[in-house]
């Protein structure tokens, strides 16, 4: 079980990092499959049907030979084996590769490209690259060797569908890195095992209070009302407010010099574990309990994909503005299977020393309770790869086919059928939503839910006060429709920005896996559903006049799209949260919609002649 686990494990960071470096830094070339010795090749070592790609590692006089069981125009290709020639390309002798020695080769070349005037900081970020790396194997490995045990049960709520993400990103070079949580801590705290652990709370004087409330009643009250300890647990006095944290957040807190100043000086008591359990959704600082109305984000002393997880002063009032905002103007009422997760309110404790206090605790509304939360996945959930022997299908292939079993269709029209539904609820609103408001979401795979209703999307849920981006061309109009918005916001960011951004996060992560996935499970070609896709762009596009309208434009013209370079970013080691803007690295991709195009147009014009 464990070589099993282990060999799941590389293969699976392997393939993210691959097609991260393909994407991002060098395509290959494909090998044209009728030379000799390629043929060679191909009948010896891999199966029938296999592509090749080359890709050259100048700094390193090394050729990688990539065979290719699945190639993807808009996901992310399978690597099946990688090999090296002995001697040379023309004698056609290989020998075959480890994919974990491999991605140590292209980390090599990646520093190589840059060791002109990168100064003293280049071997510090190699080492925290390969750290990373070998960190985020080593907890794929953890997490699918503690899951293996257990039979495979398909999941049928939101805290199950949460902790079904053992993979993690499947176009990130480190998704399971978790820098900051320590061995024994992960069973406690990782929604990969599952765990549960009880909030740890402090009471502090209210003069250091900082909250805000859309609700009735204020953020204090709010938590106090979702608390369920035992009676007479908590005893606060007249002047003092609950704060709930994150049980590695109170550890870390309680080393901190301004929290020992209050601690000494009688202005905070740590109150310690207390309360019901509560579950890490798939963020890991997001936490969840079935019977309460609010989640909590909190603040994190881990470093998780690209930043550490902490809170910011301004991210917690851009959640209040933002669900003030979307309720005033009544769009999810207009379209009711579009729904907002808001982040109604939040508190934390100032010091005029210190922007954040690492206090800050956003209240979520929680939409998903004992039985409210049947049925709701993350996309990310839906297009994870299969990682459990008794696993047949991904979870998307396995919705698909129960329903073309139980409809006695083929599960092609089931799939069609299922997309169209998907378009319906999630993709044409998000992007109505900044034609008609200027309003643009971060709506990537992991803050994108899908309820399903008889195995089809019924209504889509956006989730994550750090993920709207206000259009500057819209300025005056946001302004009218919330006032509380200040002109210098953080939230405003110019149109390219946005359609960069949006385009990447909304079309790229997430739309385009969804594609990639029912191509890569044989349901529906790729080609047929991104031929699909246009159709739907173009529709929308003659319905739409303001931003979302050029925005399609741009995706149906433009060859190459940018994209988020998630192995770049962490080449650099840039903190998104930290960065101006928060902006990670870009690069650009082929766009396929452009490709249809073009070859839609090169037909019609054949036609004619």
């Amino acid at each position: 079980m464990a070589d099993f686990a282990r060999h799941l494990a590389e293969h699976t960071t392997f393939q993210a990092f691959i097609n991260c470096y393909l994407r991002e830094v060098n395509p290959g070339q494909w090998l044209r499959p009728d030379a000799p010795h390629i043929q060679e090749l191909l009948t010896t070592t891999t199966a029938p049907g296999t592509a090749l790609l080359q890709l050259q590692l100048p700094h390193q006089s090394i050729t990688l030979w990539l065979a290719i069981g699945y190639r993807s125009r808009v996901g992310r290709h399978h690597i099946e084996a990688v090999f090296l020639p002995e001697h040379d390309t023309t004698s056609g002798t290989f020998k075959r590769e480890g994919f974990w020695s491999t991605l140590l080769l292209l980390v090599k070349e990646l520093f190589h490209e840059r060791q002109d005037g990168h100064g003293q900081g280049l071997k510090h970020r190699q080492l925290e690259l390969t750290h990373r790396l070998t960190d985020s194997l080593q907890n794929t490995i953890r997490y699918l060797e503690a899951r293996w045990q257990s039979p495979y049960q398909s999941c049928e709520d939101f805290i199950g569908a949460e902790q079904s993400l053992l993979l993690g990103h499947w176009l990130h070079p480190t998704p399971k890195s978790r820098q900051g949580i320590l061995d024994w801590q992960h069973e406690m705290v990782t929604p990969e095992l599952q765990g549960e652990f009880q909030m740890h709370y402090f009471a502090a004087a209210r003069p250091l209070v900082t909250q805000d409330s859309l609700a009735l009643k204020s953020a204090e009250d709010l938590i106090i009302d979702a608390f369920d300890g035992e009676p007479g647990t908590i005893a606060l006095a007249y002047n003092e407010v609950l704060l709930p944290t994150h049980p590695l957040q109170a550890q870390w807190l309680l080393t901190r010099p301004h929290v020992q100043q209050w601690l000494a000086a009688g202005e905070l008591r740590y109150l310690g574990p207390q309360g019901q359990l509560f579950s890490a959704t798939s963020s890991v600082r997001s936490v969840y309990h079935r019977h309460t109305p609010w989640m909590y984000k909190v603040s994190l002393p881990v470093k998780i994909t690209n930043s550490l997880r902490q809170n910011k002063t301004h991210e917690l009032r851009a959640g209040v503005l933002m669900a003030e905002l979307v309720t005033s103007l009544g769009f999810c009422q207009t379209f009711p299977q579009f729904q907002l997760i808001t982040d109604p309110a939040y508190l934390t404790l100032q010091h005029p020393d210190h922007p954040e206090t690492g206090f800050e605790t956003i209240l979520r509304d929680n939409p998903f309770g004992a039985q409210s939360g049947r049925d709701v996945f993350c996309i990310a959930a839906l297009v994870q790869d299969v990682w459990h022997p008794e696993q047949s299908q991904t979870l998307l292939g396995e919705i698909i086919e129960r329903r073309a079993t139980h409809e006695q269709r083929p599960a092609r029209a089931v799939a069609l059928d299922w997309f169209d539904a998907y378009w319906q609820c999630a993709i044409e609103p998000c992007i109505t939503l900044y034609d008609q408001y200027g309003i643009a979401l971060e709506a990537h795979q992991q803050n994108s839910l899908l309820r399903l209703s008889a195995g089809y999307p019924d209504t889509y849920y956006y989730r994550d006060n750090q993920g709207f981006y206000l259009d500057q061309a819209r300025q005056k109009q946001l302004l009218q429709w919330q006032p509380r918005l200040s002109p210098d916001s953080e939230l405003f960011y110019a149109t390219g920005d946005i359609n960069d951004r949006f385009g990447y996060y909304l079309l790229i992560n997430q739309l385009f896996a969804v594609i990639y996935r029912l191509g890569a499970d044989a349901i529906v070609s790729e080609d047929e559903l991104i031929e699909h896709l246009r159709q739907k762009l173009n529709a929308l596009r003659d319905a739409l006049t303001g931003s979302g309208r050029q925005l399609i434009e741009t995706w149906l013209t433009q060859p190459l799209l940018p994209a988020k370079a998630n192995l770049l970013t962490r080449v650099e080691d840039i903190d998104e949260l930290e960065a101006d803007l928060e902006l990670a690295a870009y690069s650009t991709i082929a766009n396929p919609l452009y490709d249809a195009a073009q070859l839609d147009q090169r037909l019609k014009e054949r036609a004619y002649v």
